[in-house]
């Protein structure tokens, strides 16, 4: 059944599936609805809910409270209508055409596995995707269950790859983690903002658990491209123990492949005769990054650890501009 999102001030109308959440119809209709996580993580998405009604998914998202609930606010990112729906975005939100999203058909050919419960999934897509490196994509993975997992390969063709741990207890995770070569689901793509800009200057890449993927991809991006940013290139990548960086060596060989780039593995628990920096990444931050104001900074993983790398960048007075993140859980 087909029913019809409206937004509001401007009179755009576009159809809304049955499966379809707000964000993701407005975003298939080209319109460019403010959203940063994607999972009901940061809130960026809300807007008011001017008529109608909707199922909110997720309800223990960490950005639902009750003071929106009293405003008719609602996160777009997590609510499907049950009927023809109004709403009401605020002044700014967007103001230009999104790139194009897409569903569609999918067949799992490859898994590997990278680390303890951290596994690299490839899909063959029925055609080619449009993404920029640093996005990432939606696979349903059952009834209401689907799950954002960030593409680590380069465009240009119809594979899809994504890094993934499976987490005890996690529906999403462990949906995943039981495919096998030949599966077929449904695969949305591309979300996110967190894409690499090219222009010269410092660059501080950090990546925290499988917040390897979109880090991995940007660098791939700026290794393939040859680009050279007349300025060094930082990355960070950090984990609990030396055998948790999963594909550390495929970061490793994009970083040799750019000019004045270092790849810096940081891990929490460091055995003996462990070469590198030992802590958390914010620890091996503070340590090997002067004059942290002057670069700009890409930063993916768990929300804790990329909330903890703004605050301390925020600290250091790095301007909010100049931070890219990708948040997920």
């Amino acid at each position: 059944m087909t029913r019809q999102l409206r937004i509001e001030p401007d009179g755009v109308a576009v159809d809304l599936a049955d499966h379809d959440t707000i964000l993701q119809a407005a975003r298939r209709g080209g319109v460019a609805l403010a959203y940063e996580c994607g999972w009901g993580s940061c809130g960026a998405c809300k807007v008011t809910l001017v008529d109608g009604q909707v199922d909110l998914m997720f309800p223990g998202a960490p950005a639902v409270n009750p003071r929106d609930a009293r405003r008719n606010r609602i996160l777009a990112c997590q609510s499907r209508a049950i009927s023809d729906v109004t709403i009401a975005r605020g002044p700014g939100e967007w103001s230009a055409p999104a790139p194009r999203c897409i569903e569609q058909q999918a067949i799992l050919f490859d898994v590997e596995d990278l680390a303890p419960e951290i596994r690299q999934f490839s899909f063959e897509t029925s055609e080619p995707v449009a993404f920029r490196p640093g996005q990432y994509a939606i696979l349903h993975l059952g009834d209401r269950l689907r799950r954002c997992y960030s593409i680590c390969n380069l465009p240009g063709s119809r594979l899809l790859q994504f890094i993934a741990k499976r987490y005890e207890g996690g529906r999403g995770s462990n949906a995943l983690a039981a495919l096998a070569p030949g599966s077929r689901l449904s695969i949305e793509a591309p979300f996110g903002a967190c894409t690499l800009r090219r222009q010269p200057g410092r660059k501080v890449f950090v990546a925290g658990g499988t917040g390897l993927a979109p880090i991995l991809a940007m660098l791939r991006e700026a290794a393939a491209a040859r680009l050279d940013f007349e300025a060094s290139v930082d990355v960070l990548y950090g984990a609990s123990t030396p055998a948790d960086l999963a594909a550390g060596d495929m970061l490793a060989s994009a970083v040799a492949r750019i000019p004045q780039a270092r790849y810096l593995p940081v891990v929490e628990i460091a055995p003996a005769g462990w070469p590198h920096a030992s802590g958390f990444v914010t620890d091996a931050i503070t340590s090997t990054i002067a004059e942290p104001a002057a670069a700009e900074f890409y930063v993916a993983g768990p929300p804790v650890m990329v909330n903890a790398v703004k605050s301390l960048l925020r600290s250091a007075d790095v301007p909010i501009t100049q931070v890219h993140y990708d948040s997920f859980g």
